[in-house]
């Protein structure tokens, strides 16, 4: 397994991480090519890959003006990967490389429904700040989740 910083270059790759945001996220939650290319251009967009270049788990970051701090936009892993520690390998392989760019706090939101998600977050050192009523329109919510990483 590898963490990889996608580039602008990666085009195979950019299909690939599009492919899995309309599989994980549907056509309105997953991000379009136009926010995957924002990401490799002005954010973060990591990938974990397998031997075979194959998609194990994606994380786009993007940064907060002012502040060395991230929001942690998308983060999936293929369906078929899920309950394998890939999403807990990439988080913690991408906050050592967010500490070593001096970024000192990552946020993320996430459905309150989503007890899975909820949990690997936990794990990985996030708390539950605050729930956030309507963040996406009416019914529907998010927890706001912060992890300190100084």
């Amino acid at each position: 397994m590898k963490v990889v910083e996608v580039k602008p270059s990666d085009r195979d790759l950019v299909e690939k991480i599009y492919k899995n945001e309309i599989e994980s996220f549907g056509v309105m939650g997953g991000a379009d090519m136009w926010m995957i290319m924002s990401f490799i251009r002005y954010g973060k967009l990591y990938v974990l890959l397998d031997e075979f270049n194959e998609i194990l788990s994606v994380a786009q970051y993007q940064g907060v003006f002012g502040k060395n701090e991230v929001f942690l936009y998308g983060f999936s892993t293929p369906f078929e990967k899920r309950a394998m520690g890939y999403g807990k390998t990439l988080l913690e392989k991408t906050h050592k490389k967010l500490r070593a760019e001096k970024i000192e706090k990552v946020y993320l939101t996430v459905d309150p429904n989503n007890e899975i998600a909820i949990q690997m977050y936990k794990k990985a050192g996030y708390e539950i700040v605050e729930l956030q009523k309507d963040e996406y329109g009416k019914g529907i919510d998010r927890y706001l989740m912060i992890k300190n990483l100084l």
